[in-house]
């Protein structure tokens, strides 16, 4: 903002969610932001290879076919690592700065999205600007400063502005990581912790211990046209959202439920 005076921050106040960083990532990640005020990044997890840290779903190129439904309807776009270990913590990875992935990536999104009615007004300028800073990250640490960048890179246009906390600043010295989840929210000040759908391995005992409420994501969203007849795709990258869906329909996907736990206060 021009006159230096920052947003407030976003969401729910006491509301906390734990995540892994992403590369742009999909709605539901956005949706869990939207309901949280404090954002835990778990930099201190070991990388995936084939996990989404640094990945993400895009379309697939106009001339394939539409796949069986048994079949994926998508591809990956993935960020490249120089040097990358196995037992290697997501902080300590290095972006392959050797390799033109920023320009490569930037192209197949015009490839795949520039005819889309939403592209080259809500999506572009700002991958743009994103790849060209992105594009000199190189070292140890450079992949996380990658991921942050492009998890932020849609706050403004949705309306966000969670506070956010590295895991690694913390402390993690609980040997159950749902117990390591309980903890972060006690030490971030958090009340309730917004759980995604997909956390199967949280166990709610270890939040009932502290005091604090634990919820479990129940968010869906519309189908909306991908441009490609015959199949709808969930879970692609919020490009994709953007580039089919006015920015203001997505803010009103993501408000909070008027009969669930988000709701606002009657009156």
């Amino acid at each position: 903002m021009s006159d230096g005076i920052l947003p407030p921050v976003s969401g729910t106040p006491g509301v906390v969610v734990a995540e892994q960083p992403h590369y742009l990532p999909w709605l539901d990640f956005y949706e869990q932001l939207a309901r949280a005020h404090t954002l835990v990044v778990l930099d201190n997890v070991q990388w995936l290879r084939r996990g989404w840290q640094r990945r993400t779903r895009v379309a697939l190129p106009h001339h394939v076919p539409t796949p069986a439904p048994t079949e994926p309807g998508f591809q990956w776009l993935t960020v490249p690592l120089e040097d990358a270990h196995r037992d290697s913590l997501l902080s300590e990875l290095a972006v392959d700065a050797r390799q033109p992935w920023t320009r490569k990536h930037l192209q197949t999104f015009r490839t795949l999205y520039g005819q889309r009615p939403y592209f080259r007004t809500q999506v572009l300028p700002r991958l743009e600007s994103f790849y060209g800073q992105v594009a000199a990250e190189h070292g140890p640490g450079s992949l996380l400063r990658t991921l942050l960048a492009s998890m932020a890179l849609f706050y403004e246009p949705l309306g966000l502005n969670p506070r956010l906390v590295l895991a690694s600043t913390l402390d993690r010295s609980h040997p159950d990581r749902t117990g390591r989840l309980a903890s972060y929210c006690v030490q971030t000040g958090g009340d309730t912790y917004y759980s995604a759908a997909g956390s199967m391995y949280v166990q709610p005992s270890f939040f009932r211990e502290r005091g604090l409420r634990l919820l479990w994501q129940r968010f869906r969203y519309p189908a909306y046209p991908q441009g490609r007849e015959g199949r709808f795709v969930v879970g692609l990258s919020i490009v994709d959202v953007l580039s089919n869906v006015s920015v203001d329909e997505v803010r009103e996907w993501l408000k909070p439920s008027p009969w669930g736990p988000f709701a606002p206060p009657a009156g």
